[in-house]
């Protein structure tokens, strides 16, 4: 009987060791598991961290992507806009150049006919001036060439005179002449008096005899020297001669300026 009380208490005492090893065991684990729960919820704080400045930093990103593509837009909006200017640039440029090259094409057409206008001046002085030699005085004024006859050449010392005197057909000869060969040329004879008294005679004042000197000029160069009428005409200045001018007789040669300044006006329009 003592025995299996004895055997009893064995097995009480150890079951008591049994479970009280158990319970340390547990306790442990218990221990450990708390300690790994703390680990483990300490990396989960920082990832939750971690997380939250992640999605600060994605919203960054994202905002600054958006930035990039507006500046992006607006680059390609400016750049169209600055192509579409620079293409009108370069048409207005292009249009620029090619009325600069219309208005040196106008210059050089005028350029050329003031050369030919020249040259043709030039050629009429110089066939005038061996026309006339030394019996009257020649050049050119207001783009015109001018000879200027003595009266006393032409009507002798009686200044209200106005028939031609012999010694001046020699002259009148050698400008018919120059007239004849060149039919373009046109010619304004201008008379230029100064009679001091119309009294006993059919002339009323120096307006008639200066008329009457140069139309005695032309109808010699038209009836003596065959020179045509529609190239002449008769300028009558009395004593009120431009540049003080008096008892001479000019004659104005035009060479041809009316076409001249035709095609002048002809280039302007084009």
């Amino acid at each position: 009987m003592n025995k299996l009380y004895t055997l009893f208490i064995l097995l009480v005492v150890s079951f008591q060791t049994m479970n009280a090893q158990k319970k340390k065991d547990l306790l442990e684990e218990i221990s450990q598991l708390r300690q790994e729960l703390r680990v483990s919820q300490g990396q989960v704080s920082d990832c939750q961290r971690k997380e939250v400045a992640s999605q600060a930093q994605i919203a960054s990103l994202e905002r600054q992507v958006e930035d990039l593509r507006e500046s992006n837009t607006s680059l390609l909006s400016n750049m169209g806009s600055f192509t579409a200017l620079s293409k009108k640039k370069a048409e207005n440029l292009e249009s620029s150049l090619v009325s600069l090259q219309l208005k040196d094409k106008k210059i050089n057409a005028i350029n050329d006919a003031f050369s030919k206008n020249d040259s043709i001046k030039l050629a009429v002085l110089t066939k005038f001036k061996q026309a006339v030699g030394n019996d009257a005085a020649i050049g050119v004024q207001q783009g015109a060439v001018y000879i200027t006859i003595p009266n006393s050449l032409l009507f002798g010392d009686d200044d209200k005179n106005y028939s031609l005197q012999d010694k001046s057909k020699a002259l009148l000869s050698r400008i018919g002449t120059v007239l004849v060969a060149n039919p373009d040329l046109k010619i304004a004879v201008e008379g230029n008096s100064n009679a001091l008294k119309f009294e006993k005679t059919e002339l009323r004042s120096n307006w008639d005899l200066s008329s009457l000197q140069a139309a005695a000029v032309i109808q010699s160069l038209q009836e003596e020297f065959k020179v045509l009428p529609k190239q002449m005409e008769v300028l009558g200045k009395s004593e009120y001669a431009t540049e003080g001018i008096e008892t001479v007789t000019r004659i104005r040669v035009d060479p041809g300026f009316k076409d001249f300044y035709i095609r002048i006006k002809d280039n302007m329009k084009e």
